[in-house]
């Protein structure tokens, strides 16, 4: 029995390049896997609230960089696209001291077939922004007697005196006063809300024009503690004396509306008056409008219950 010649000779070839092939498929998600670099600038020497930059170099197109909710001992204040389409760099202050871990984030591809990649999770070491060898604790002096100073003796005949005085004044009310004529009640004048308070407050912080005038530092300790005393007057806790991490403890432990947007608005203040952030005119303006939108939902909700 005859067989065709030419008909074999591709069938054989096609044999021998089958295993070639299987392979190259194979290893074809190898080539087409992302490739991420990343590099630290303004670590070697790093302190509590003092920004350092990380930079991130992929062999794709970067559409973005995702930053979890659950950051918190950082704060990225800046996240843009370098000077081509594949670098990306975040601006990220520390805001606590010691060895910190910063997490693993996903950058994100323009196009939809790209597979999302992942930069490598890295360690610093913040330290704190007083000097070597400072101290917030100092030794106390030695007690010392003022000149003319009393004797002890002195402040018991005192406290003798004032008690036998509210001895006598006690036994004077109990007994009866004679009958006098009824005297008309005095009008209690009415409380201003906290929320109308708060927005005259900042009504007139805006018409000082410290923005115009360059003083960025000066407008953003007067609109936080415009909030804090509201937040005081509202919610009846010490906002003037805590920390944005207190407040923002007690806002969550009492289910305070708006816990998110507080938090976000004091740590934006925060980073501008201690980090030394230098937020655009049009950040400003935008916190500014959040403010009082925030005051005047008060107003809104109170016409709602006086109706």
């Amino acid at each position: 029995m005859m067989y065709n010649s030419d008909l074999r000779t591709p069938l054989a070839n096609f044999r021998t390049a089958l295993p070639s092939l299987i392979l190259a498929f194979c290893l074809l998600p190898m080539f087409l896997s992302a490739t991420i670099t990343q590099e630290l600038a303004g670590v070697d020497s790093l302190n509590v609230g003092i920004p350092f930059t990380f930079t991130i170099i992929s062999n794709y197109s970067i559409k973005g960089v995702s930053i979890p909710d659950t950051l918190e001992s950082f704060s990225v204040i800046q996240s843009k696209k370098a000077d081509d389409d594949k670098t990306w760099k975040l601006t990220i202050v520390p805001l606590k001291t010691g060895a910190l871990s910063f997490p693993r984030l996903q950058v994100l591809p323009v196009e939809s077939g790209v597979v999302a990649g992942f930069t490598d999770a890295f360690r610093v070491y913040v330290l704190s922004v007083l000097a070597e060898g400072d101290t917030l604790l100092r030794d106390i002096k030695p007690l010392e007697r003022y000149p003319l100073q009393p004797s002890l003796w002195l402040y018991l005949l005192l406290v003798l005196v004032v008690l036998g005085l509210a001895i006598y004044l006690f036994l004077k009310r109990q007994k009866p006063k004679p009958s006098q004529p009824t005297v008309a009640a005095i009008p209690i004048p009415k409380q201003i809300p906290a929320w109308e308070t708060a927005l005259a407050c900042l009504s007139a912080l805006l018409s000082e024009n410290l923005l115009e005038s360059g003083e960025v530092l000066k407008f953003h300790f007067r609109i936080s503690d415009i909030l804090r005393i509201f937040l005081e007057g509202t919610y009846h806790f010490p906002a003037l004396e805590m920390t944005v991490s207190e407040i923002v403890a007690y806002i969550n432990k009492h289910n305070i509306s708006h816990n998110d947007d507080l938090r976000s608005f004091l740590t934006y203040c925060d980073l501008v008056k201690f980090a030394k952030a230098e937020p655009s005119l049009a950040e400003i303006q935008q916190r500014v409008q959040w403010l009082a939108g925030y005051f005047q939902s008060f107003s809104i909700q109170a016409s709602k219950e006086t109706k």
